[in-house]
C-alpha cells in the first residue's frame, strides 16, 4: 500500500523550493526600499504567520486527507458548494501565479544568458513546456528533483548572506517614521512568500503515514523558511553591497561568490520557480482530477498515467498557462495584474479553509490561531485590487444563488 508514497523528506522538497520561489528573490530588496529597516520586522511577522498557517494546514490535511486537499475539511464543514467555491478560487490563482513565476526566471535566464537576444516571453514558454513534462514523472521523483533544488538554492542564498554580514556590514540602524500603510502593504506583498501551504493537501493522498510525515515536513520546512528569509533580508538591509548589480541580490551575494554571483543566482532563481511551478501546478491538476469525477462534461480530466499523473489536468494548465503568455507578449496584461489577481485569489481559498479550521478543530488554542489568521487574511485580502475583489464577490454571489436555487427546486 505504501510503494511509491513520499516520505517526509521528499514532501520536504516539494514545499521549501516553492514557498521560497520568486519571492525570495525578488521581495527582499522591494520591502527594503519600502520600508527601510523595518523591512526585517516585516519578514518575521509575516514568517510568523506562514508557521502559524501551515500548522493549522497540516492538522487539516492529516484529518481530511486525499487529492481534494483542504477542500476536503472544507466540504465537512459547510458542504459541497463552498469545497467548489474555494476550489474555483484556488484554480484561478493557479492559472495566473505560475506564469508570474516563470516569468520571474524567464527574466533572471534572459539577463545572465541572452541579453537583448530572445524575448523573456519565449524563454518562459520553453520553461512552461518543460515544466509540464517533468509534471508528468512520478512524484517521488518530482519530490527527490525539488529537494536538491531547494538544498543547493538554501546553501547559496544563506552562505552569501552570511558572508556578507560578517565581512561588509554597514551599521545603519536608523529607523524612519513608521508608516503603517506602507507596512500594510509590504504584508500584502509578503503574502506571496507563504502561499503555497494549502495546496500540499493536494499531495496528501500520496503521503506515507500522513500523521508523522506531514507535521516532520511542515516543521522542518518552516524552519529552514524561516531561516532564508530573515538572514536573506537582514544582508539586504545591513550590508554595503545591495544596490550596485542589475539583477536583485547579486551584490548581497558578491563579496563570496565574486564574478559568478549573477550566474549563481539566475540559477537559484530559475530552479526555485521551477519548484514552485511543479507544486502548484502539480497540486492544483489533482485537485482539477477530483472535482472532476462528479463533473460528466470533465470528466476526460480525471485520467492519469500509471505513475499517478493526471495528465490531462496538467496539459489544460500548461495551454492556459501558455495562452497568458501570449497575452504577455502583446501586452493586453502585465506581470503585476498576474501577481495582484492571483495573490486575492490564493487569499480567498485560504480563508475558507481557516473558517474550516475553526469549525472542525477541537483544540482551542489551534481554534484562535485560525480566528487570529482569519482576521489578518481577511484584512490582506481588504487591500488587494478592486477588480479581484469584484470577481470573487460575483463568483461568490453567484454559486450561492445557485445553491439557494437547488434548495428550492428539491422543496
Amino acid at each position: 500500500m505504501e510503494h511509491g508514497k513520499i516520505g517526509s523528506l521528499t514532501l520536504s522538497g516539494l514545499i521549501i523550493g516553492p514557498l521560497l520561489g520568486s519571492g525570495i528573490i525578488l521581495l527582499p530588496t522591494i520591502i527594503y526600499v519600502n520600508l527601510g529597516n523595518y523591512a526585517v520586522i516585516a519578514w518575521l511577522v509575516m514568517s510568523i504567520i506562514g508557521i502559524c498557517f501551515a500548522y493549522v494546514c497540516g492538522e487539516l490535511m492529516i484529518q481530511f486527507p486525499g487529492e481534494a486537499g483542504l477542500g476536503n475539511a472544507m466540504e465537512r464543514a459547510f458542504g459541497a458548494k463552498i469545497k467548489n467555491l474555494a476550489s474555483i478560487f484556488l484554480m484561478i490563482a493557479a492559472l495566473m501565479g505560475p506564469v508570474a513565476v516563470m516569468m520571474t526566471a524567464a527574466e533572471y535566464l534572459q539577463i545572465w544568458l541572452f541579453p537583448d537576444q530572445i524575448k523573456v516571453e519565449w524563454i518562459a514558454i520553453i520553461l512552461l513546456v518543460l515544466n509540464g513534462s517533468i509534471l508528468l514523472l512520478r512524484l517521488n521523483f518530482l519530490g527527490k528533483l525539488s529537494f536538491l533544488i531547494s538544498t543547493f538554492a538554501v546553501l547559496i542564498l544563506v552562505s552569501g548572506s552570511i558572508f556578507a554580514l560578517l565581512n561588509q556590514p554597514t551599521g545603519t540602524w536608523d529607523f524612519p517614521e513608521f508608516h503603517f500603510d506602507s507596512f500594510g502593504y509590504s504584508l500584502l506583498l509578503l503574502f506571496w512568500t507563504i502561499v503555497g501551504w494549502e495546496i500540499i493537501g493536494n499531495y496528501s493522498s500520496e503521503v506515507k503515514n500522513p500523521k508523522s510525515t506531514i507535521r516532520k515536513a511542515i516543521f522542518f520546512s518552516a524552519a529552514v523558511i524561516l531561516l532564508v528569509n530573515l538572514v536573506l533580508s537582514a544582508a539586504v538591509q545591513w550590508t554595503t553591497y545591495n544596490s550596485s548589480f542589475t539583477i536583485r541580490l547579486a551584490g548581497v551575494m558578491y563579496p563570496l561568490f565574486g564574478q559568478f554571483a549573477i550566474g549563481l543566482l539566475a540559477i537559484v532563481a530559475t530552479g526555485l520557480c521551477i519548484t514552485t511551478h511543479l507544486m502548484v501546478v502539480g497540486g492544483v491538476a489533482r485537485l482539477i482530477a477530483d472535482l472532476s469525477k462528479t463533473v460528466p462534461p470533465f470528466h476526460f480530466l480525471t485520467k492519469k498515467l500509471s505513475n499517478g499523473a493526471p495528465y490531462k489536468a496538467i496539459t489544460l494548465l500548461v495551454l492556459i498557462h501558455l495562452f497568458f503568455v501570449v497575452l504577455l507578449f502583446i501586452k493586453i496584461v502585465t506581470v503585476e495584474q498576474l501577481v495582484g489577481l492571483a495573490n486575492a485569489f490564493f487569499i480567498a481559498n485560504a480563508l475558507i479553509g481557516l473558517f474550516a479550521a475553526i469549525k472542525l478543530l477541537a483544540a482551542p488554542w489551534i481554534k484562535g490561531m485560525a480566528i487570529v489568521l482569519s482576521v489578518l487574511f481577511g484584512i490582506l485580502l481588504l487591500r488587494s485590487s478592486i477588480i479581484a475583489l469584484f470577481l470573487i464577490l460575483v463568483l461568490t454571489l453567484l454559486l450561492s444563488r445557485r445553491r439557494k436555487e437547488i434548495i428550492k427546486m428539491k422543496s
